[in-house]
C-alpha cells in the first residue's frame, strides 16, 4: 500500500483550543502552541486529553503545526495542506482511478473561477478541463460517515456557485480525512446553504467524489478509500 510519508512528526496531547488558529498541546510536560490551518470548529476533535501529532515550525507565535488527532481507533487529518499533499502524491501515484494520471494531468493550481480561486485544473488528452475544488471533512456523522461542513462557511458557498456556472467541467472533492468511514454526506445543519447547493450541482452534473485518508503513526498518511460514495 503506498503511503505519503510525514516528515518530523511527534506526539502530543490536546490541552485547549485557544482561537481559530491556535491550539495549546504538551509534549513532554512542556506546553506547545500549535498552529492550526483547520477553519472548521472541530468540536468533536480538539479535546482535551486527545492524542494528536505535530510537525516542527520555525516561528514567533506558534511553536509547531497541529496535523492529526486521534478519532476512535485511528488518527484524523486535520491539516488542511497536507490533506492536498497526500492527495496530489496518491493522485500521482494513479492511486484514484477516475481521476488516473493516464488521462489527467495536474495543469495547475489556483485557478480563477469568477471571483474565487480553484484549487486545482486537470486536462485529459483531447484537451477538456477539469476544475476541481477541494473540501476537508473531518466530521463523524451517524453512520461512520464524513460530514462537510462543521460551521457556515461563506468561501465554501462561494466556490460551489462559480462552480455551478461550468457544470460540463467544474468538481468539488471531498477528503474525508478519518478512519473507517463508509461514505460523504453533507452536513446540512452546519451550512443548509451549501446542502441545498450540493444537490443543485448533482442536478446539473457536477462531478461530485470524496476520497478517505487518515494517518497512522510510524508510516504516514494511508488513503484508505480511493472512491468514497458521495450521498447528496
Amino acid at each position: 500500500m503506498e503511503v505519503f510519508e510525514v516528515e518530523g512528526p511527534f506526539e502530543v496531547e490536546v490541552v485547549e483550543k485557544l482561537n481559530r488558529f491556535v491550539v495549546l498541546v504538551r509534549r513532554e510536560g512542556r506546553l506547545l502552541r500549535a498552529h492550526n490551518t483547520n477553519t472548521g470548529r472541530l468540536r468533536d476533535l480538539l479535546l482535551p486529553g486527545r492524542r494528536a501529532y505535530c510537525l516542527p515550525k520555525s516561528g514567533q507565535k506558534t511553536d509547531c503545526r497541529l496535523f492529526a488527532v486521534e478519532e476512535r481507533e485511528g488518527f484524523a487529518v486535520i491539516d488542511t495542506a497536507l490533506q492536498m499533499r497526500a492527495f496530489e502524491f496518491f493522485q500521482k501515484a494513479g492511486l484514484i482511478p477516475w481521476l488516473s494520471p493516464e488521462r489527467w494531468q495536474l495543469k495547475g493550481r489556483n485557478r480563477r473561477v469568477g471571483n474565487s480561486l480553484i484549487d486545482y485544473l486537470f486536462e485529459d488528452p483531447s484537451g477538456k478541463r477539469l476544475l476541481l475544488e477541494v473540501k476537508s471533512a473531518a466530521m463523524r456523522l451517524e453512520g461512520d460517515f464524513g460530514g462537510y461542513p462543521d460551521c457556515p462557511t461563506e468561501r465554501g458557498r462561494k466556490h460551489l456557485r462559480e462552480l455551478l456556472s461550468l457544470p460540463d467541467r467544474g468538481g468539488v472533492l471531498f477528503i474525508v480525512a478519518l478512519p473507517r468511514v463508509k461514505g460523504f454526506r453533507p452536513f446540512c445543519a452546519g451550512d443548509p446553504e451549501i446542502c441545498s447547493l450540493l444537490k443543485e450541482a448533482k442536478r446539473r452534473g457536477l462531478l461530485l467524489r470524496a476520497i478517505s485518508l487518515h494517518f497512522v503513526p510510524e508510516r504516514g498518511v494511508v488513503l484508505e478509500n480511493p472512491d468514497l460514495p458521495v450521498e447528496v
